[in-house]
């Protein structure tokens, strides 16, 4: 599937242009026994209104269980999308991507347009330095820092910083603060990597009283093309799933789902690939 920059994006989001765009897919939520693993539905929409920054906004649907069928994480985002049905909104967030510079790999000075600059032919944005010897080495693209903010209904906002080379990014959490009445969220880590077209992603999180950060989502998104890049309709009424985790937390039952294959593993072993 090609992919071309958008014509009005700012040249310092450049390293970030192939997240722009509409993505949709499946994936995984699992919390120990707060959150009981299950599949679930998702989208992921990056866009601009020219500014240095980039505005994400994620949502994640529980199923409907007899419209939807197994997957696995070998299967394509947009394939298996279309495989399941989503039944109520689960959680959603709004995020900003701001790049605030680079930084050289150790040892790789070379100029941007000189030999070893970074290639667009790579998928890791790599291309080669010429050795003492005559030879090509491989050289690595630049780092690019970031910083994000982001907030979600279920009363958290939190500051973000992390980096960016090629088609992989990792950030974390610098700062989380809550309403009185949100769950206890003290960290959380996502990874972001483009695997074979679809946007590969994981999140860890320390919540619900637990102090070092575990697995809690994963996904495999695919690139919406054209018209179906508009909105999912789901049905109306349906209140936000994420308040339920709040009573799970005081021993109340999580949301049911149906069983699903604990893929976080797998998607965070590929996006590191």
């Amino acid at each position: 599937m090609t992919f071309s920059i958008p014509d009005d994006l700012a040249p310092e989001l450049y390293p970030l242009a192939w997240l722009v765009g509409t993505w949709r897919g499946y994936g995984i939520l699992t919390y120990g026994r707060t959150v009981p693993e299950q599949a679930v539905a998702q989208e992921m929409t990056f866009d601009h209104d020219g500014g240095p920054y980039l505005r994400q906004v994620t949502t994640i649907w529980t199923l409907d269980v007899t419209r939807s069928s197994d997957l696995d994480f070998d299967t394509p985002g947009l394939e298996g999308f279309a495989r399941i049905a989503p039944a109520r909104i689960w959680s959603t967030e709004t995020a900003y991507w701001r790049p605030v510079g680079q930084e050289e790999p150790d040892g790789e000075g070379a100029d941007a347009d000189g030999p070893g600059a970074a290639s667009a032919d790579r998928p890791d944005g790599a291309g080669t330095d010429e050795s003492s010897s005559g030879g090509a080495r491989p050289r690595t693209a630049p780092r690019t820092r970031l910083e994000l903010v982001s907030a979600d209904p279920a009363g958290h906002v939190a500051v973000w910083e992390g980096w960016i080379r090629g088609p992989r990014a990792q950030i974390g959490t610098q700062a989380v603060g809550r309403t009185r009445t949100a769950v206890p969220l003290t960290q959380m880590n996502r990874m972001f990597g483009l695997v074979g077209g679809d946007l590969m992603w994981t999140q860890d999180m320390a919540a619900f009283g637990e102090t070092e950060p575990k697995t809690y989502a994963s996904g495999r998104l695919g690139r919406v093309q054209g018209p179906d890049a508009a909105g999912i309709a789901v049905p109306a009424g349906t209140a936000t799933a994420e308040a339920t985790v709040a009573s799970a937390a005081a021993g109340a039952a999580a949301p049911s789902a149906p069983d699903a294959p604990a893929a976080s593993a797998e998607a965070d072993r590929k996006a590191q690939s």
